[in-house]
């Protein structure tokens, strides 16, 4: 099923600034965990669940409206998602992949390497947010439990980075509509 509709209160993706902040908040990686799981690899019940049964962040939605200036649902992975609202709003984005969290479950069944790391980030169906929003926001943004992962600056395109310095993108970003 599809719903397509519009809100006067959640910002697009269209309206992210250069120097703006990349927030998230919720779960990265669980739900494609749990796919693994639900296709027979062992694991815990909580990341089959999380696949399974998503949990839309709407409370947190309406929370973090105010703040954003473009927001988007993590629905086909966090590299994905994030990309098109730099696209979508004519800027280049830089994430810390080590600032983006994992939960403990994840991390137990899936490994801490930098290739653990990139799955979790590349895995669709979390229905985590993110959010773009001035630096000047985020006390109140981090008040509601959203973690900063990454910043919008001019010019073009997506890069990754973590303490070793800069990380190659993943050949597939997160899943694709209308691809094989």
């Amino acid at each position: 099923m599809t719903a397509i509709g519009r809100s006067a209160h959640a910002p697009d993706r269209r309206r992210a600034k250069a120097g703006d902040e990349l927030w998230l908040i919720g779960p990265i990686g669980e739900a494609g965990a749990g796919l693994a799981i639900a296709r027979g690899a062992p694991g815990p019940d909580r990341l089959r669940a999380a696949y399974r049964r998503p949990q839309p962040l709407l409370a947190e939605g309406r929370v973090l409206a105010p703040h954003a200036h473009a927001m988007a649902d993590v629905s086909d992975g966090l590299l994905i998602d994030a990309a098109r609202i730099a696209t979508a709003s004519g800027l280049a984005l830089a994430i810390d992949l080590d600032a983006v969290p994992r939960s403990t479950d994840l991390i137990a069944f899936a490994g801490n390497d930098r290739a653990a790391r990139l799955a979790a980030m590349t895995a669709g169906d979390d229905y985590a947010l993110i959010l773009a929003a001035d630096p000047a926001s985020a006390d109140a943004i981090a008040a509601t439990g959203a973690t900063r992962i990454g910043r919008f600056e001019s010019g073009a395109g997506l890069s990754l980075h973590d303490a070793g310095g800069a990380i190659p993108l993943p050949a597939r970003l997160g899943y694709q509509h209308g691809n094989p």
